[in-house]
């Protein structure tokens, strides 16, 4: 491909970059798709004779899903997922979508894809109650950092938050009066209200207090948990190495992430038969979200036998089919 043709089809990717953000795509799934665009366009100016993206054909693009099945991750140079290569092509047949809806194309070369199965897996390293106890005893209290620390682990096991929906909390979404969290950004940009347990209120208000104000002197700052060395809000990896370092101090050896504590809240919730903080039926429905996708396998950390009365439903299930709960553990 031609130099001139480079730089136009770097120029639709950077459209639709804006097209998307305009959309209100969240901020991770506009740089996946980005990659994802950018990805392409560098394998079908190497491996194509085209000059332009009017002159991609479908065959082109059943040649780069070939592509992926054999590409390797630049990381740790494993074989791409079925989940990471149904990521890629979807971030592009939307990338085609965007430029006929835009009349830049008269159709859409890949339409005819047919994305990949992706297998529906169980969460392999879930928490038992003394792990997850054992993961917030650990965190002492007694310096400012800590304070912060522990206040992020105990909301994320009192709320079951993703971890995006943590790292943007604002001040002002957490209601230590109502003993509640307000979730704007949430999956889907839906809000909610999510319950506190009363560990996590006191961590919070501990933090608030002590640890934060050192940190967020600048007027107008507002995010909740911020970093204690520029006082802006603490990344991905910032999140990913307190909750690691956590499991460090507890001795736990399993691989254990942020969304780790997602689905051990999951588990803990389903066994207590109703949500933390919640007796009505209906505000538990609206937690856990209005779907409920069962599959017939085991998750049960906690070892007992039970059967679960699933609010809305109106009849109880097996413990043993309940696997896993739309909006609780998505991903």
């Amino acid at each position: 491909m031609k130099e001139s043709g480079l730089k136009k089809m770097e120029l639709l990717r950077r459209r639709f970059g804006e097209w998307l953000a305009a959309t209100n795509y969240a901020a991770r799934t506009r740089e996946e798709y980005d990659r994802s665009v950018r990805d392409f366009v560098e394998w079908l100016g190497r491996e194509t004779d085209v000059e332009s993206v009017t002159e991609a054909l479908p065959q082109h693009l059943h040649q780069y899903q070939l592509a992926l099945c054999h590409a390797k991750a630049v990381d740790d140079g494993r074989m791409l997922s079925v989940s990471t290569q149904a990521k890629t092509l979807a971030a592009i047949k939307t990338w085609f979508e965007w430029m006929v809806a835009e009349q830049m194309l008269a159709f859409n070369p890949a339409s005819g894809l047919r994305m990949p199965k992706v297998p529906r897996s169980l969460p392999r390293n879930v928490l038992t109650q003394e792990e997850a106890r054992m993961l917030l005893e650990s965190t002492p209290i007694e310096e400012p950092r800590d304070v912060r620390d522990r206040a992020m682990l105990e909301v994320l096991y009192g709320s079951g938050v993703r971890r995006e929906e943590l790292l943007s909390l604002t001040i002002y979404d957490a209601d230590l009066v109502q003993g509640s969290l307000r979730i704007e950004l949430g999956k889907g940009r839906q809000t909610r209200i999510v319950p506190l347990t009363q560990s996590a209120i006191a961590a919070l208000k501990l933090y608030l207090e002590e640890a934060r104000p050192r940190w967020a002197s600048e007027a107008g700052k507002t995010t909740l948990f911020v970093s204690s060395r520029s006082g802006r809000a603490l990344s991905d990896n910032d999140l990913l190495r307190i909750v690691r370092k956590a499991a460090n101090r507890a001795g736990i050896r399993k691989h254990i992430t942020p969304h780790t504590l997602r689905h051990y809240v999951s588990c803990r919730t389903m066994s207590r038969k109703t949500c933390p903080e919640s007796r009505d039926p209906l505000q538990e429905r609206l937690w856990l979200g209005r779907a409920f996708n069962f599959t017939r396998h085991s998750l049960n950390p906690f070892g007992a036998s039970m059967r679960v009365d699933v609010p809305g439903i109106g009849w109880a299930v097996p413990m043993t089919c309940i696997a896993r709960i739309n909006g609780l553990i998505g991903d």
